[in-house]
């Protein structure tokens, strides 16, 4: 369905920059950092009363690191077995003996406890990842209920141990994190090329005006992290010399949630009005419509919003009923964007009384709904060339390399127009150009 146009807003476009990291250089970090064995099996260690003394191993397997969505999660399985001794003295020789004695995990298999920690990764305000780790209570599926003097063994000693080392995959994360990743030199790089004035045509330039720059939220999978840089910036096509362009410097950096790129390019098509009344012409004029012969046809400025036909007929009924000369009726211009065409809506005579030819005078309803409406059907012309030319070379445009390892790829999805206005020459058609792009930094 056709309707008037409306007045074009300001258009702003979003481009994508695809950011991928891994996560594997946190694994040498921690297997580094974190123990991976802790053993006292030369001599007993005694508790602080000195009731009874303790040795034991503990192992701990690779640790794994996994993204699941947003989150960090790394786990590892840690093995440990002990051996508890009473501190007794002997009374006849006054002597130490560790005795009796319990022990887990020695002579069978080992018991163990399991360590998890979950990160939550983000931007920071310097353009690095970020982790917050939480660390889980440690979990003991197969303890030792060993309990000398009321005290619980594997609480005293090796759940201490554990939980350190819980500590330290949390702390390692967390320090090692940032230095996975730093983009600002990418996002500077992107900024400042986006703004160079692109010549798409003689004297006709695609520009591109950041406006702000945010990050996608952070998502991942196994040792894979994806983000995205997306740009705002206003994109439209200015004629004439190579416009001056004042470098913005890169702002601050925000998080937001959506991460859609969508390219918006308004663009302007003009037609003049001797070119539209030639294809006017063409179509419908020099022709016969029953008593009525209609020659050339001319477009000029109407009222207000509306674009005037001005229309040479010859009409012979009759003796008396005759005319020749010009008519003018006016119409209000729509935009069909399926065909790419302009044609004139509620086409009707100029009801200027001054304007108003003894065509109007002669009583022959006939004759006058004859031309209104041959006219009506007949007044369109196309301008799918003009938009398929600047389209392609809109799509050109976004096809190329911003700087060495920076490529811009976008391309043009559908044309809207926007509105329809009359110049004192021309007609011109504001349409924008929808579409999408992303930037590729190799």
């Amino acid at each position: 369905m056709l309707a008037p146009l409306l007045a074009a807003a300001v258009e702003l476009s979003t481009i994508v920059v695809p950011i991928h990291a891994s996560l594997a250089p946190l694994l040498p970090a921690l297997e580094s950092q974190v123990p991976k064995a802790q053993v006292k099996l030369d001599a007993y260690e005694m508790d602080p009363r000195k009731q009874f003394g303790i040795k034991y191993r503990v192992q701990r397997d690779p640790i794994a690191l996994n993204m699941i969505g947003t989150g960090l999660h790394a786990t590892t399985t840690v093995h440990y077995a002990m051996e508890t001794c009473r501190r007794t003295v002997k009374p006849i020789i006054n002597a130490e003996v560790m005795w009796p004695c319990v022990s887990c995990g020695f002579g069978e298999p080992m018991r163990d406890a399991y360590i998890a920690i979950d990160s939550t990764l983000s931007w920071d305000a310097n353009w690095r990842l970020q982790s917050r780790t939480r660390a889980r209570p440690a979990e003991f599926p197969n303890g030792c209920p060993v309990t000398f003097a009321g005290i619980n063994i594997a609480d005293w000693k090796i759940a201490p141990i554990v939980n350190a080392q819980l500590q330290q995959v949390a702390k390692t994360i967390d320090a090692n994190t940032p230095k996975l990743t730093n983009i600002r030199p990418q996002a500077t790089q992107v900024w400042s090329s986006l703004q160079a004035p692109q010549e798409i045509a003689p004297r006709t330039w695609l520009l591109m005006e950041p406006e702000d720059v945010a990050m996608a939220p952070v998502a991942g999978a196994g040792l894979n992290v994806s983000s995205a840089i997306v740009l705002r910036a206003r994109t439209r096509i200015v004629v004439g010399d190579r416009p001056p362009v004042a470098a913005k410097p890169l702002p601050p950096l925000r998080v937001m949630r959506d991460a859609a790129s969508g390219i918006r390019i308004p663009f302007n098509v003009e037609l003049s009005y001797a070119e539209a009344s030639r294809l006017l012409t063409e179509n419908f004029g020099r022709r016969k419509y029953r008593d009525l012969v209609v020659d050339t046809i001319r477009l000029l400025p109407g009222n207000g919003e509306k674009l005037g036909v001005e229309v040479n007929v010859d009409y012979r009924a009759s003796a008396l009923r005759k005319y020749r000369g010009l008519v003018l009726l006016e119409g209000t211009p729509v935009f069909d964007g399926t065909t790419r065409t302009v044609m004139l809506k509620d086409l009707d005579y100029a009801l200027d009384p001054k304007r108003r030819s003894v065509f109007l005078r002669i009583g022959d309803k006939l004759a006058h709904d004859t031309l209104r409406k041959n006219l009506a059907e007949g007044a369109r012309w196309s301008i799918a060339p003009q938009i398929a030319t600047i389209r392609g070379e809109i799509e050109k445009a976004m096809v190329r390399p911003l700087a060495p390892g920076v490529f811009l790829r976008g391309r043009v999805d559908d044309i809207t127009p926007l509105a329809i206005g009359l110049h004192a020459d021309a007609i011109a058609i504001d349409v924008v150009a929808t579409g999408s792009a992303e930037v590729e930094i190799r």
